[in-house]
């Protein structure tokens, strides 16, 4: 599959024979999926082909037939207010947003992400020959924002007059812009550990940890390590999943808070492994997590004006935040459940 991002990244027209066998092999696995399960699984594809998630589905704009992939898309011009107004007729909604490491699965209205750089209509085709019909929308740099699916047939008839409005034909969106590093502040305070350790001893919530990142120009990790235990306890990668997995036995509420995604909580049931990602639901709300995906997690004890409040941390391989887990009980103070979580992640920790 060595000449396969080259393709994809150039999205032009390769000839039969070199795209169909790889891809096929890349794609046969997503008839059979739901549209969550789709997304993430093209996410997944995109990652193995060394693309961003956009190329991929730019290339279905022109590149694939129904033999190869059962997904087509149609590229839509950044016409905003046509969209907005499209998107209100949609009625009953289910979106998914995130990130590539963890993605939250919603139902409610549709709404377009903020700072969207590029949008498809897609059709994925099932297993059963029935069509999902949905759009998604990524960022400047091809990742994607979220995915938009109309759950009833006024919904997928305002999908239609979107597409017919708002559709081009032209299937490569405009070059991706490279992720841009953001520079660094210089650090307000030295970033020595005595210092960061007043600092964190003087933090009003949780939020204060983003503060604290900012005014020492400190990736997370790095303020962990420097905080020491007494802040910042590193625990297994896999403490995300015993985590979800024990209140969902117990009938503690959790919060969890994911880039992109915004917050979510509630009583998580249904927890389990599916092919390499953790899933949870609480409320109407599914929660999909790649294990594969977190490199480091912490638990870190913030001061607050209710007492210490602590939460879980997750880290991708790059030091980037991939979701954050806490005590969904508001201003308040920690209640006992949550506190005889973290005791169970401290205690395996000691083992």
């Amino acid at each position: 599959m060595s000449s396969v991002p080259r393709v994809l990244q150039g999205l032009t027209l390769p000839p039969p024979g070199v795209r169909a066998p790889a891809l096929r092999r890349v794609f046969g696995s997503l008839g059979g999926a739901s549209a969550a399960g789709a997304a993430l699984q093209r996410c997944d594809a995109a990652a193995a082909l060394g693309v961003r998630e956009a190329e991929l589905v730019a290339a279905h704009a022109g590149c694939f037939d129904r033999a190869e992939s059962p997904l087509a898309a149609r590229r839509l011009r950044v016409r905003r207010r046509d969209i907005a107004a499209a998107l209100a007729r949609f009625g009953p909604t289910r979106t998914v947003a995130g990130h590539r490491a963890c993605r939250v699965e919603r139902q409610g209205a549709a709404q377009a992400p903020e700072r969207w750089a590029h949008a498809f209509a897609l059709e994925q085709r099932g297993a059963d020959g029935g069509v999902l019909r949905s759009l998604q929308f990524f960022d400047a740099a091809g990742d994607s924002l979220a995915e938009l699916t109309p759950l009833d047939a006024g919904g997928v008839a305002a999908w239609f007059d979107l597409v017919e409005a708002c559709a081009c034909f032209e299937p490569a969106p405009r070059p991706l812009v490279a992720r841009r590093v953001r520079a660094v502040r210089a650090a307000s305070v030295p970033a020595d550990a005595a210092t960061l350790r007043q600092v964190w001893s003087a933090m009003r919530g949780p939020d204060g940890f983003e503060r604290l990142l900012a005014r020492f120009a400190l990736a997370p990790a790095e303020a962990c390590r420097l905080a020491g235990p007494d802040f910042a306890r590193r625990v297994a990668p896999t403490s995300a999943h015993e985590l979800l997995a024990a209140a969902a036995q117990q009938g503690v509420g959790l919060a969890v808070e994911v880039p992109g995604a915004g917050a979510c909580g509630g009583d998580w049931r249904a927890v389990r492994q599916a092919r390499g990602w953790t899933e949870a639901e609480a409320g109407g709300v599914r929660l999909h997590l790649r294990e594969d995906a977190v490199a480091e997690a912490w638990l870190l004890a913030c001061p607050s004006r209710a007492g210490l409040r602590q939460t879980l941390l997750l880290l991708d391989a790059a030091g980037a935040p991939i979701a954050r887990l806490g005590d969904d009980a508001g201003p308040r103070r920690e209640r006992c459940g949550w506190r005889r979580l973290v005791a169970q992640l401290d205690a395996e920790l000691q083992a």
